[in-house]
């Protein structure tokens, strides 16, 4: 069984969170992130009462929810850069009574949890009836936030299995197969050429496809989702 070390340094990729919340156009990460913050704020009104950041790390979607939510509550295994989430604890086993949260968020997280089942369980345990879970994860992406990088996912996955016990459930593609083929040129170009070479060739890419890959959307290959289920 993996178990998970509380508290421990966990070696991600640093970044501030508004790098992750607002990428700029020089950014190597613009089309995915714009892509899903995007939609994380059309979905961030369905937000209500007490809201529980599962997996938080930085928070970087907080500002999003300040408006719609009266508590906003971070749970997370690892410590950041110093900063101490409310709730130490994995998402597997969450130390919060039965119908006690509105709504949850969870970003990119999934796909780090040994057992992404039991966590989507616990989601659904502490909502309260008609509390809404907001979740994004991957569909394709490269290894990232080693040694706990599991799974990739599909619409199929989220309707029929995961979230099966929830009564509605949204699926949303954050960007098409376009925005998500140049999403890897352009970590593929970061990684094999010097910046001075590689930003003119990123910030032409990221002009010119995120609005073509709306015109030329083709939901069958994302990097990412975005799920939206009411329980």
């Amino acid at each position: 069984m993996i178990k998970l070390k509380l508290e421990e340094k966990w070696h991600h990729v640093k970044r501030k969170p508004e790098d992750i919340r607002s990428p700029k156009i020089t950014s190597d990460i613009y089309l995915q992130f714009s892509a899903i913050s995007e939609d994380i704020q059309r979905f961030a009104h369905l937000a209500k009462g007490k809201l529980l950041d599962v997996g938080a790390g930085m928070s970087p979607y907080r500002p999003f929810f300040k408006k719609y939510v009266n508590e906003y509550i971070r749970l997370d295994a690892y410590g950041y850069d110093g900063e101490r989430p409310d709730i130490i604890s994995d998402g597997e086993n969450i130390p919060l009574k039965d119908k006690s949260i509105d709504t949850v968020l969870c970003t990119q997280v999934l796909e780090h949890v040994p057992y992404p089942q039991k966590m989507i369980d616990e989601i659904y345990r502490i909502l309260k009836p008609g509390g809404i879970c907001i979740l994004t994860t991957h569909m394709a992406n490269p290894l990232h936030g080693l040694p706990h990088d599991y799974y990739r996912f599909t619409r199929i996955c989220f309707e029929r299995v995961l979230f099966k016990k929830f009564k509605k459930v949204i699926v949303k593609e954050n960007g098409g197969a376009l925005l998500s083929i140049f999403q890897f040129v352009t970590w593929g170009l970061s990684d094999m050429l010097p910046r001075f070479l590689s930003l003119p060739f990123i910030i032409l890419i990221n002009i010119i496809i995120k609005p073509m890959d709306k015109i030329f959307f083709n939901p069958m290959f994302t990097t990412n989702y975005i799920v939206v289920a009411t329980k």
